[in-house]
């Protein structure tokens, strides 16, 4: 995985709330939500895949596949929908796999699903639940582990080490 594609896919899964400090993020869509994105997993681009969409309850709310030739996916959420949403990425090339990325608002219209927002999900979720706070230590936790890693994937040994900024800013504005 190139240090672009990583850093893109990083983005996207961090980018998993609209942070405001005044005003907390809906838990119910009042309207339809369309999200979009790319499915990838450690050896590049996932192009035929089952997607689902679980809503805070653990119930489907929408499903999706990728039929080949692209790793894009569009999924439409219900109005009603409870959130956080759990994105789940069934690759056919590999039965026992199970890519995640959460959804925590409304007002996301884009997440790729990624062995690092995987890592994001269970990391969150195994420190209590999919909320800010343990969303955004998941988001460190992640860089952390990929880094140790060696980027993983396709040979590329990407880490976010080349990443020149402010860290802060890398997490889509969480403060």
């Amino acid at each position: 995985m190139n240090i672009r594609l990583f850093i893109v896919c990083l983005s996207a899964a961090l980018w998993l709330t609209a942070c405001n400090d005044n005003s907390p993020s809906p838990s119910t869509a009042s309207t339809p939500t369309r999200l979009t994105g790319h499915v990838s997993n450690d050896d590049g681009p996932v192009d035929k895949a089952r997607i689902e969409a679980k809503d805070a309850k653990g119930q489907v709310a929408a499903k999706t596949e990728l039929q080949g030739g692209s790793n894009a996916y569009q999924i439409s959420l219900p109005a009603g929908t409870a959130y956080p949403v759990i994105l789940n990425a069934y690759p056919q090339a590999n039965q026992n796999e199970i890519l995640k990325a959460a959804v925590s608002s409304p007002l996301a219209s884009e997440q790729d699903i990624s062995p690092v927002t995987t890592i994001i999900v269970d990391t969150a979720l195994s420190l209590g639940g999919l909320n800010e706070a343990n969303l955004a230590k998941a988001a460190g936790a992640a860089i952390a582990l990929r880094k140790k890693s060696g980027g993983g994937g396709g040979g590329g040994g990407a880490t976010t080490e080349s990443f020149k900024g402010d860290p802060t800013k890398q997490y889509g504005g969480w403060h």
